[in-house]
C-alpha cells in the first residue's frame, strides 16, 4: 500500500498502479504551529 502526503499525490498515484498495490486513504492537517499530523485511514496491520 502506498500513502502520499500533500506535494504530489498524482506521483504516488502513478507509483502505486505501476507497482500493482493500492493508494492508502490518509488524512493530513496542519496544527497552527506548523506541525503536520497524519493519520492513516487504512488497516495496515501485518501488511
Amino acid at each position: 500500500m502506498v500513502f502520499t502526503g500533500n506535494a504530489n499525490p498524482a506521483l504516488a498515484d502513478n507509483i502505486a498502479k505501476n507497482i500493482g498495490v493500492p493508494l492508502g486513504y490518509a488524512s493530513i492537517s496542519k496544527f497552527s504551529d506548523g506541525e503536520v499530523s497524519v493519520e492513516l485511514n487504512e488497516n495496515v496491520r501485518g501488511k
